[in-house]
């Protein structure tokens, strides 16, 4: 974590198809209504009356808790006359429940997406990514006076790659199908340590998100950690030193076009990690973006850090005086990371920042990203406006 450090974030809240080395079609994540379909599930129990989940120890079923109407369940295994829940738990198949299957199709999906293992790396020709991600979405710039270019299909297979002389010389993904050296989204640090070795330098929570580094002669291996789901992996970000030598700044020189670059940046992964959770995608909004782009410009400017500004105005007085009509609006805000990646995990790791990233009340996002003064050069703030009109 080379010339890293982070201080706050805040929220409130009122083309061709790519190919991929799986087979066509074949996302990362299977949904089923919306629930993520998991690996060995076989169907699901919706409970129609009030009825009691059992703890299976050792061939005897003791009472665990009485479910209430609605509440679903994955099942794992069918017994006849009782499911297997995971976990140990079971219930009784009779008429306090209904059991569904999920279609072939959804089957085949998920089969598909855990069987085909995508692997790249820092090195790797260009030919090679197109060859398992297709063309490019959209190339925006970077911190390193380079060019990333942004992959996914409707935002499923999300990766960011930046390239030197046709090589990979960085990438970062939410992939659930990418592996590195045996780790992939959702390991556990007993896995990276089992894999990687124990040598490593971590933030270990002393900020509102984990990152685990190892550094390795020509690179260093980035693995975001999520500190509300088991601490597991969320996103994996490798980064060529040769790339890192070309940033001497702590922070990158005040750029429109990087300013532009990171807030299309911090959109798209705001999208893939909305559709990653099995939520709908945000549309992007220009004059919810011109809201947010003037606080963050204001909060450089005048070197603060809040929701409010100095006017007393909230994010809700800027978004009606900007024009902007809505019935639920939120705003996330963030100062002080080197780039969109560490910004947005941080903003994942924080529960409330979390909450409005991945909510199901909002169908628009506009993004403004300023570098303001600071002692040691310029500084990039975040800010995020989450509406529903």
């Amino acid at each position: 974590m080379k010339k890293l450090i982070f201080l706050l974030v805040f929220l409130i809240s009122f083309s061709v198809a790519p190919i991929f080395t799986a087979a066509a079609n074949c996302p990362g994540v299977v949904h089923w209504d919306g629930i993520e379909l998991k690996s060995g599930q076989i169907g699901r129990v919706i409970i129609q009356k009030p009825t009691t989940i059992y703890k299976n120890d050792n061939g005897v079923f003791e009472a665990s808790r009485i479910v209430k109407k609605g509440e679903s369940f994955r099942v794992y295994a069918n017994k006849g006359s009782y499911y297997h829940l995971g976990g140990g738990l079971v219930i009784n198949n009779d008429s306090t429940i209904l059991y569904q299957t999920p279609s072939k199709e959804k089957l085949r999906l998920l089969n598909c997406s855990k069987t085909t293992p995508i692997s790249m790396e820092i090195g790797d020709s260009t030919s090679s990514v197109t060859s398992k991600l297709g063309s490019a979405k959209k190339k925006i710039a970077n911190e390193f006076n380079a060019s990333t270019s942004i992959y996914h299909n409707s935002y499923n297979n999300f990766y960011t790659i930046s390239y030197l002389n046709n090589k990979i010389a960085s990438l970062y993904t939410k992939d659930k199908n990418y592996q590195f050296k045996g780790i992939s989204i959702a390991s556990t640090i007993s896995q990276l340590e089992n894999n990687l070795g124990k040598e490593y330098e971590t933030t270990r929570n002393l900020y509102p998100f984990e990152i685990i580094t190892y550094d390795f002669p020509q690179y260093e291996a980035n693995f975001f950690i999520d500190v509300h789901n088991d601490n597991k992996v969320t996103a994996i970000y490798l980064i060529d030193n040769q790339l890192i030598k070309r940033n001497t700044n702590l922070y990158p020189i005040k750029s429109s076009t990087l300013e532009t670059s990171y807030e299309t940046l911090l959109f798209e992964l705001t999208n893939a990690e909305r559709k990653a959770k099995g939520v709908s995608i945000l549309q992007y909004s220009t004059h919810v973006s011109n809201v947010a782009r003037g606080h963050s410009i204001d909060m450089g400017i005048h070197n603060y850090f809040e929701h409010d500004n100095l006017k007393g105005e909230s994010p809700f007085d800027r978004l009606a005086n900007g024009g902007v009509l809505f019935r639920n609006a939120g705003e996330n805000i963030a100062s002080g990371y080197t780039n969109p990646y560490y910004a947005h995990e941080a903003l994942m790791n924080s529960i409330g920042h979390r909450k409005n990233i991945v909510s199901t009340n909002y169908t628009q996002l506009g993004v403004g990203v300023s570098f303001g003064e600071w002692k040691n050069g310029t500084i990039p703030y975040y800010t995020e406006n989450f509406i529903k009109p």
